[in-house]
């Protein structure tokens, strides 16, 4: 009797652990989500920015919190058209150029 009360018990700790995981990669999915939607739309904002002749780059400001998430994005294909340069002794300022690729 004692090893089908302690199986159970150990079941159930698995199964809340299980949960506990999926929950924590909804949550995790979900932010990466509303941050790609986020980017996109402050996208469209610069690049009706850059469409002026006049300008050539846009400084951008990333808040701490979302440093991981840009950092990420910089390399995935959401920011391939653009080249993205650091300010110099700036951790949290980025300029945004167009990217020109010469054949």
């Amino acid at each position: 009797m004692s090893q089908i009360r302690d199986t159970i018990k150990n079941k159930n700790k698995v199964e809340k652990a299980r949960k506990a995981r999926r929950k924590n990669e909804i949550q995790t999915l979900r932010r990466k989500s509303i941050y790609k939607a986020t980017l996109y739309d402050e996208l469209k904002h610069i690049e009706i920015i850059l469409q002026d002749p006049d300008i050539n780059a846009v400084i951008i400001t990333v808040p701490d919190a979302n440093m991981s998430q840009f950092s990420n994005a910089i390399y995935s294909e959401d920011l391939a058209g653009y080249d993205i340069e650091q300010l110099p002794n700036e951790s949290n300022k980025f300029y945004i150029r167009r990217k020109f690729v010469a054949f």
